[in-house]
């Protein structure tokens, strides 16, 4: 057996290392940080408004599409959700 046959048999078994496997559950974490992020940036600057608009009147708030509870609390006009993150 010569020299150059034992080095191609031993690099056809030998399984390359594939780098696409680590890089990609790389960018799947760093895809889920970022839209974890982004959810709690729009949650807190939607707590933020509403607490500004909680201040609002009764009339204004109709204008804009609220109402107040029967307990202070504010809800849409409409009857949807008042919130505006549909984050899990």
């Amino acid at each position: 057996m010569s020299v150059i046959h034992a080095y191609t048999e031993m690099v056809d078994r030998a399984a390359p290392a594939s780098i696409g496997l680590p890089i990609a559950a790389i960018k799947s974490a760093l895809t889920m940080i970022a839209r974890r992020t982004a959810c709690l940036v729009a949650h807190v600057q939607h707590m933020w408004a509403m607490r500004l608009v909680t201040r609002f009147s009764a009339h204004r708030l109709r204008d804009i599409g609220f109402e107040r509870d029967w307990d202070g609390s504010l809800i849409r006009a409409d009857g949807g959700p008042v919130s505006a993150c549909n984050c899990q």
